[in-house]
């Protein structure tokens, strides 16, 4: 049942954001705004700094809660051996043993997700060196290996998952191998590898909904619209930048991909969509896009979408930039590459990103690094008004606990002093009777005119009515949340059960 059925969302205590229209049933005056994320002062927290490092690509951050320590995995690229590979100069072979993988999948662990060690491990060796940070090289390769914890695990030793690219030796078609751990240090291949034929190159990432208890697979596509044998004029590079999703219930059986997001009509050409990070948070998937310009060096910026199922997915109208590169000289100042969900470190979030100095046509000879980019936590997309009265009306919802919590913001306004910031929040209600299509109004004692103002900036904070907060006998009850907005915005809210301390509790945390 849906609202299109009468029936209200049952949102429980889940947070709900107001990043598209899943949510929401109507607006007055209010816009979109993107909360950019702020880059650490430090600069990079990691470097390529190994001989089979060329370039690294942050893939993964996990907070394991057994130890309480954070986990990066991240793909090297070794250019060397690359070329031996790919391009070799006549009569030359590549030998694994001798030249070394190409792509390995790295580890590195830090107790404060700052200052990271790469520990020597005896785990996967590499051209003479015995001892390496390396936990995966695949038969030829380990490339694009996202990893993630796997919830509700029975067998210890599959306590972590890893999905990567690699050639499969018998067929040398690129497909798609697994690997399990209980540490997720040392890496053990399934013995069913390949898991799944064929296999495009870009970024893939691994995103479990607990919604669905299913896991989503985010890929680039296996038929595309255009036609192999015609030849494009003008040519336009790769033509596979788009993002699929597969999807599977128990990680062995997997569907067919199927494109949910390409370029469309607001993109100027020729940017295209060359990486991704999505990840789970409260109510939405939320998608990070690596939007690049194939005529400015391959450089990039970030653009934010949303979507409440995987599926379907809404991005911002006016396309704005959700991080932009660095300035000119910075380690990041061509290319920003956001990867792996974010880590919440109280009442901020940390999002690890790819930055390289140049744009992605410089390929091998360009330096970089991991970064980290900062901001409040829960903070993607914001509906605010400005200096008049704004309005926005949730659709009907089931009140799931005692109290209201939201995620909130005001600003000056206009840069006028003394000019009013706040939000309000109502709790309207309709009939419920069939075929009776009134308004009722508000709860009693829950009227805008009822509603303390909320100014200043929150990431959890609580709702109250002439200094009253507990919901009481509105539990179950439904109820549209109407606020009223000026010189402010809002992010989120979610229902909190009795006994939670104001921005306590699960808040959707990303989880994977």
């Amino acid at each position: 049942m849906t609202c299109w059925s009468g029936e209200p969302l049952d949102v429980g205590t889940v947070e709900q954001l107001l990043i598209d229209d899943h949510v929401v049933e109507d607006a007055w005056d209010v816009r979109r705004r993107v909360c950019m994320p702020l880059r650490d002062p430090g600069g990079p927290v990691l470097r390529a700094d190994k001989p089979w490092e060329a370039n690294i690509c942050p893939w993964r951050v996990l907070l394991d809660p057994r130890d309480g320590r954070y986990h990066m995995y991240y793909q090297a690229i070794n250019a060397e051996s690359w070329n031996f590979l790919f391009n070799p100069d006549p009569g030359s072979q590549w030998h694994k043993k001798k030249h070394g993988s190409p792509y390995v999948t790295c580890y590195a662990h830090s107790d404060d997700g700052f200052n990271w060690t790469k520990p020597e491990l005896n785990a996967v060796p590499w051209r003479d060196h015995a001892r390496t940070n390396i936990v995966a090289d695949g038969h030829l390769k380990s490339q694009a290996a996202d990893v993630a914890l796997v919830p509700g695990a029975t067998d210890e030793q599959r306590r972590l998952v890893m999905i990567y690219r690699d050639i499969d030796p018998e067929t040398g078609e690129q497909c798609r191998f697994r690997a399990w751990s209980a540490d997720g240090v040392q890496w053990t291949p399934d013995p069913q590898n390949p898991i799944v034929r064929g296999a495009g190159d870009g970024a893939d990432v691994l995103v479990h909904d607990p919604l669905t208890a299913r896991w989503h697979y985010y890929v680039r596509p296996a038929v595309l619209p255009f036609d192999g044998a015609a030849a494009l004029d003008p040519p336009i590079g790769n033509l596979k930048r788009r993002m699929c999703v597969s999807t599977s219930e128990d990680l062995d059986t997997w569907t067919f991909p199927r494109t949910v997001i390409y370029p469309d009509e607001l993109d100027l050409n020729p940017m295209c969509l060359d990486q991704w990070t999505v990840f789970r948070h409260g109510s939405h998937f939320i998608a990070l896009l690596s939007m690049m310009d194939v005529d400015n060096e391959a450089t990039n910026v970030t653009h934010i979408a949303s979507s409440a199922d995987g599926f379907h997915w809404v991005r911002l109208p006016e396309r704005p930039v959700f991080m932009q590169r660095g300035p000119e000289g910075a380690f990041d100042a061509g290319q920003i590459m956001l990867m792996g969900a974010p880590i919440e470190m109280g009442d901020r979030w940390h999002l690890y990103y790819a930055g390289t100095a140049r744009g992605q046509h410089h390929s091998f000879h360009n330096t970089g690094g991991v970064g980290i980019a900062i901001l409040p936590r829960g903070r993607l997309v914001g509906r605010f008004a400005g200096d008049r009265d704004g309005f926005l009306l949730t659709r009907e919802v089931r009140i799931g606990g005692r109290f209201l919590e939201i995620n909130c913001e005001a600003h000056h306004g206009d840069g006028i002093a003394g000019a009013p910031r706040f939000v309000r929040v109502g709790l309207a209600r309709r009939a419920t009777d069939a075929n009776d299509h009134r308004d009722l109004g508000y709860h009693e004692g829950h009227a805008i005119e009822d509603a303390d103002p909320i100014s200043g900036t929150h990431v959890a904070r609580r709702v109250s009515w002439k200094g009253r907060a507990d919901l009481g006998s509105l539990v179950g009850q439904t109820a549209y949340l109407r606020f009223h907005m000026r010189n402010a915005g809002v992010y989120s809210f979610r229902f909190v059960k009795k006994g939670e301390e104001p921005g306590s509790g699960v808040r959707g945390r990303s989880r994977s």
